[in-house]
C-alpha cells in the first residue's frame, strides 16, 4: 500500500475503535430479501471495472424488477466511462473536490452518501482505498463486506479472500450468497 503519510495519519486518527455497547451480531434469515438498502462502492482501479460491471449486472438480475432492495452505487467521477449507464439514477460520484487535504472524504460528501442508512456496504476495491474505508467506517452498517488486506481488517466485518486465479468471480458469488440473493 502506497499511501501518503498525511493520509495514513488521518486514517490512524479516525481509526475504528471498539464501542462500549458491544458488537453487532449477524444472522441468516429465511426471508427472500433480508436486506432493503445496499451501498456498493465501485472499484477505483479501471482495470477491475469490467468484473465489477459483471457483478452489478448479476446483482440487478438477482434483485429483479420488483425493486424490493434499494441499491446505490458510489464511483469516482473519472471512472464514469467504465460504469454501466443503467445505474446512473442510483449513482453517487465523487472527485478530488470531495476529498480533503488528508486524502479522505469531506463530511458534506458523507452526508450525501448516507441520506439513508444502508443495511450492507460492499466495497469492490481489491486493494485498500482510504476513501472507501472511510465511507465503510462511517456507514455503521451491520454488514460491511470487502476484499482481504491487512488494513481492511479494521473496517470490514466480512472479508473475501483473494486466493486462486478466479478469486474475483468466486468472491462476487460469495457476496451474493451473503446477501441472500442466490
Amino acid at each position: 500500500m502506497d499511501l501518503p503519510l498525511k493520509t495514513r495519519m488521518a486514517l490512524w486518527w479516525n481509526r475504528p475503535r471498539e464501542k462500549s455497547n458491544g458488537k453487532v451480531s449477524l444472522a441468516l434469515r429465511k426471508e427472500r430479501y433480508p436486506l432493503s438498502n445496499l451501498l456498493v462502492l465501485l472499484p477505483k482501479n479501471p482495470e477491475h471495472s469490467r468484473l465489477a460491471r459483471i457483478f452489478i449486472q448479476s446483482l440487478q438480475n438477482a434483485v429483479g424488477p420488483e425493486g424490493r432492495i434499494h441499491v446505490r452505487f458510489i464511483a469516482m467521477r473519472r471512472n464514469l466511462e467504465f460504469v454501466d449507464s443503467s445505474i446512473n439514477d442510483r449513482l453517487i460520484t465523487y472527485s478530488n473536490e470531495h476529498i480533503n487535504r488528508w486524502g479522505l472524504p469531506y463530511k458534506s460528501f458523507l452526508e450525501i452518501v448516507f441520506s439513508s442508512q444502508p443495511d450492507a456496504v460492499i466495497d469492490l476495491n481489491l486493494d485498500f482505498d482510504p476513501v472507501s474505508a472511510t465511507i465503510v467506517q462511517q456507514s455503521n452498517a451491520p454488514m460491511r463486506i470487502g476484499f482481504y488486506s491487512e488494513e481492511s481488517e479494521k473496517y470490514f466485518n466480512i472479508l473475501i479472500e483473494r486466493k486462486g486465479s478466479d478469486y474475483l468471480e468466486k468472491g462476487f458469488r460469495n457476496i451474493q450468497q451473503l446477501l441472500g440473493l442466490v
